[in-house]
């Protein structure tokens, strides 16, 4: 048999160079010249669009290499060398499996025998050169696309929210709605400052992202879709959005893997380490700066060693911030079951936990630790009082307006998509039913839609109110001029007044170990002022209920007159009640009266004994 191999390395080569195609189909004739009669001669061309680079995924050489190894082969036709292998491992194999079983390699002008060493030796450095070339084309190639990168000019898919002008520029997107959406979610997250609640709001109030189709059957058009916490990441962490241009930001390594493809895994690379970053490259959404702030939220948001984590609605304050001044590792929080009523713990255990150390640093209830931060914190803004209640109202106005902007540009956007689903129909010819019924059914769709947004904003515009009453903006001057009664409000929750300490609190440090029934209190505020505080360490049952000292006081002056019921029902007329909120009898009496050694022999009265026993 005479094999006829073709193969060319890409669709695009298949479809666009016929003419390589066409020699290669030729060398059925240069078989039938060299002898071979037609029913002897295969054309084997099943890996057309397949790179010669390996033989793992051309099943057509697997098969020629096969044929030759069982000495079915007689002959093996080629364009070239690079059309049967540009890898020497599979190359020279192939020689090597030819010259054992006499089969012959040939090309439009020469027939080489493998046995021959001057056609073997000719064979090899075909071979060579073949697998040289492309390399030689791949570094060509590369180093054109870095320098064109390097340059700002290679072009890529551009992020949603940016359109290509006819020179090659990015400009941004001429939709306004897109523009303003993707505004709003910046602002949402400088106002927030996690991504996941950017999410939850954008759901809360049916705002969608809009997206730019990457298939070839619809690509570019824009859609929009329901908010995802990977969208919102994707955009935030993107630096485009800021203005540059970057390129190389991930590598690949062949030391990470994937188990399934084996195709070597993307790794992102830290910023330092991008190969091209050109800042004031295009319009940006937001500042460099700006940009620069919200990865290092992102990041301080990760629950990891190093950073602060997202503040949660646990009772202990410090959360995330505090860090043990004796071995300066990160402290954590030890929560209890919430019908043990105890509070919170910071504990040191990281070197316990990482380094196997036998005990851990040190521990602390939470409790006067937090009252003095706080105390500290409520006393440093006080000051501010006046200046924060003029941001609050007009922040809170700012963002009023720009949910009424998002809700008012959606239902535009709806009502514009219904005005072209009604022109659709209207340009259809009636007779043509089946066109016509599908056109009103769409046009009956986006009327339903428009309804629901309405419906919808209405519904929005009551329960939002996006305009401040005059009592609101009272009530809302009051409260940011007292921040104390703002921090003490049944609806401030823990998670808001940990916020509020990240505000100007970098981190503390607490030390229980220097001096013993104390704790050194080092405050870091973000302003770089250090406050030092010592406060005493909570002493065994100190956190427990105890009977209200006017109730106890009043029992010691009626103790040495009066029996344990008479005293009980005294302090109940007066309105006292126990350490629980309930009514005085006599055993709580007697047992403060025999705590405190007040009172003389002969004052029980014969129920009290009975009462007692």
């Amino acid at each position: 048999m005479a094999y006829v191999y073709v193969r060319q390395s890409t669709l695009w080569q298949v479809n666009e160079h016929q003419e390589s195609t066409e020699r290669q189909y030729r060398l059925q004739e240069r078989a039938l010249e060299l002898g071979w009669p037609p029913t002897a001669i295969e054309v084997i061309d099943e890996d057309q669009g397949r790179s010669g680079s390996s033989a793992t995924a051309r099943t057509g050489f697997r098969r020629l290499v096969s044929e030759v190894s069982l000495g079915q082969d007689g002959m093996v036709l080629m364009l070239e060398a690079s059309r049967l292998a540009r890898n020497s491992s599979d190359w020279h194999q192939l020689i090597e499996l030819c010259g054992l079983s006499h089969t012959l390699l040939a090309d439009e002008s020469t027939v080489y025998d493998p046995r021959d060493p001057n056609d073997r030796l000719l064979l090899g450095v075909k071979g060579t050169l073949s697998e040289a070339e492309l390399f030689t084309l791949r570094t060509r190639l590369h180093e054109g696309r870095w320098n064109k990168a390097r340059k700002g000019l290679l072009q890529y898919p551009l992020p949603t929210g940016y359109v290509r002008a006819s020179d090659g520029a990015w400009d941004l997107d001429p939709d306004q709605q897109v523009r303003e959406r993707l505004a709003y979610v910046f602002e949402a997250f400088r106002r927030l400052g996690v991504a996941r609640q950017v999410v939850r709001e954008l759901k809360q109030h049916d705002l969608d992202l809009p997206t730019r189709v990457v298939s070839k059957g619809a690509y570019g058009t824009l859609i929009w879709k329901r908010p995802t916490l990977s969208a919102v990441v994707r955009i935030l962490e993107n630096p485009a959005y800021a203005g540059a241009y970057t390129y190389g930001r991930w590598e690949y390594r062949g030391d990470s893997r994937s188990p399934k493809t084996g195709k070597a895994r993307a790794r992102l690379r830290p910023r330092a380490q991008w190969p091209v970053l050109i800042q004031e490259h295009h319009p940006a959404y937001v500042s460099w700066e700006e940009y620069m702030q919200t990865q290092e939220q992102l990041r301080q948001n990760w629950l990891r060693d190093g950073s602060r984590g997202v503040a949660r609605q646990g009772p202990a304050l410090l959360q995330g911030i505090v860090w043990c001044g004796h071995c300066g590792r990160k402290m954590g929080v030890q929560h209890h079951a919430a019908k043990e009523k105890r509070s919170a713990t910071y504990i040191c255990q990281m070197g316990h936990q990482q380094n196997g150390e036998d005990t851990i640093c040190q521990t602390m209830t939470a409790r006067p630790v937090d009252a003095a931060v706080t105390q500290a914190f409520l006393e440093a803004v006080s000051p501010m009082g006046v200046e924060v209640a003029v941001r609050v109202l007009s922040q809170v106005e700012q963002q009023l307006q720009d949910l009424r902007r998002q809700w008012e540009l959606q239902l535009e956007q709806a009502r514009y998509e219904a005005r072209l689903a009604q022109r659709k129909y209207d340009a259809v010819d009636p007779d043509n039913r089946l066109v016509a019924a599908e056109l009103e059914r769409r046009w009956n769709a986006q009327l339903t839609r428009v309804a629901e947004l309405e419906q919808a904003y209405a519904k929005a515009e009551q329960e939002a109110s996006f305009t401040l009453s005059p009592e609101e903006r009272a009530a809302m001057q009051t409260l940011a001029q007292d921040l104390s009664a703002l921090w003490q409000a049944e609806t401030t929750t823990h998670a808001d007044r940990k916020q509020l300490l990240r505000l100007t609190i970098e981190s503390v440090q607490l030390n229980g170990v220097s001096r013993p029934g104390w704790i050194e209190i080092q405050i870091r505020w973000r302003s770089g002022v250090v406050t030092r505080l010592d406060v005493k360490r909570a002493q065994p049952g100190e956190g427990s209920l105890k009977t209200p000292s006017q109730a106890v006081a009043r029992i010691h002056e009626l103790a040495a007159g009066l029996s344990y019921t008479q005293i009980a029902e005294a302090l109940n007329a007066e309105g006292l009640r126990t350490a629980f909120g309930r009514p005085f009898n006599s055993q709580h009496v007697g047992y403060i009266c025999r705590r405190d050694g007040c009172g003389h022999k002969g004052t029980r009265s014969l129920g009290d004994t009975d009462q007692s026993t």
